[in-house]
């Protein structure tokens, strides 16, 4: 009985590792990311600033609507969804013409990524039968 009490707490030991290991990296590849756009968009100091000013202030509501039990999924999406459009017309007020086209580009660039990732995992799973 002790044996299997103890097993089972490592493996929750190391789960938890796991997953803490997990964000840190995400948080500083996020960071990695952020450098590389401040660069290619050309951002001023204070642009910086802005942006992450405005992406502060809007982490709560975030989190408000993904901790928000009483909705559903897509009501969630939806709620989400409108946050994302406030920030990006937020965005658009804080970027020049030329920021905004690039910004553009980065993001069909980013979409084009995650594409390519879900067919992958898609010819992986689907291979596998």
């Amino acid at each position: 009985m002790r044996k299997t009490a103890l097993i089972i707490g490592l493996m929750v030991a190391a789960n938890i590792l796991f997953a803490q290991g997990k964000r840190d990296a995400m948080k500083e590849k996020a960071q990695v990311k952020i450098e590389e756009y401040k660069d290619r968009l050309n951002l001023t100091p204070d642009q910086v600033a802005e942006l992450k000013k405005m992406r502060e202030s809007t982490k709560p509501e975030i989190e408000a609507i993904r901790n928000d039990e009483s909705k559903s999924r897509s009501e969630k999406m939806r709620a989400h969804a409108d946050v994302v459009e406030k920030r990006e017309m937020e965005v658009a007020k804080i970027l020049n013409e030329d920021q905004m086209a690039e910004l553009k580009v980065i993001k069909k660039e980013v979409k084009a990524k995650r594409g390519e990732r879900r067919d992958k995992r898609k010819e992986r799973r689907d291979g596998g039968r």
